[in-house]
C-alpha cells in the first residue's frame, strides 16, 4: 500500500515537472529573441538602434561627448548604414515613463572616422518602464518609426 503511494506521489511530482517545463518552453516560444544588434531595414538603408546605461561609457570618452555619467542615465543609439558606409540621418523623437510622463529627447550627432550616430539620454527612475519612439529619416526613404521598451532596475 505504502508503495502505491508513493510510487502515485511521484508521477504526480513528474507530471507537474513536465506541465512546468512545457510551460516554460511554450513562454520561450513566445518571447522575443533578445539579440544583440538591433535594426530596422528601410530601403537601402539599415537603421540600427540601442539603449544602454551611461556607466558603460568610459569616462574619458564621456567627457569627450559631454555625456554625464549616471546610474540612473539610459543613452539611447542610433545610427544608419548604407552597405558599409555610415550615413547622416534626419531624427526626433520621445520616451515616456510608467507615470506617462512625456519627454522629448535631444540628439547630438557625433561623427568618427568610419561612423556616424546620434545619442540622446534620458534620466530613469528606479524601476522604471521607458518607451522610446523615435523617427528616423534617411537619404530620401520615407520615415521609420521605431518603438522601444525598456525596464531599468
Amino acid at each position: 500500500m505504502e508503495f502505491r503511494r508513493l510510487r502515485s506521489n511521484l508521477i504526480s511530482i513528474r507530471l507537474e515537472h513536465l506541465f512546468l517545463g512545457l510551460l516554460l518552453a511554450l513562454f520561450m516560444l513566445m518571447t522575443p529573441t533578445l539579440q544583440a544588434a538591433q535594426y530596422v531595414d528601410q530601403g537601402k538603408y539599415r537603421i540600427h538602434y540601442t539603449t544602454f546605461s551611461s556607466m558603460l561609457i568610459p569616462s574619458d570618452v564621456a567627457a569627450l561627448h559631454e555625456i554625464t555619467r549616471a546610474e540612473n542615465r539610459i543613452v539611447l543609439n542610433v545610427s544608419a548604414r548604407d552597405k558599409e558606409e555610415a550615413v547622416p540621418i534626419r531624427i526626433e523623437g520621445y520616451v515616456t515613463n510608467l507615470l506617462n510622463q512625456r519627454f522629448d529627447l535631444n540628439f547630438e550627432e557625433v561623427n568618427e572616422s568610419d561612423a556616424i550616430y546620434y545619442l540622446a539620454h534620458h534620466l530613469s527612475l528606479e524601476q522604471d518602464i521607458l518607451r522610446f519612439n523615435i523617427t528616423v529619416t534617411a537619404g530620401d526613404e520615407p520615415d521609420v518609426s521605431i518603438r522601444i521598451l525598456r525596464r531599468y532596475d
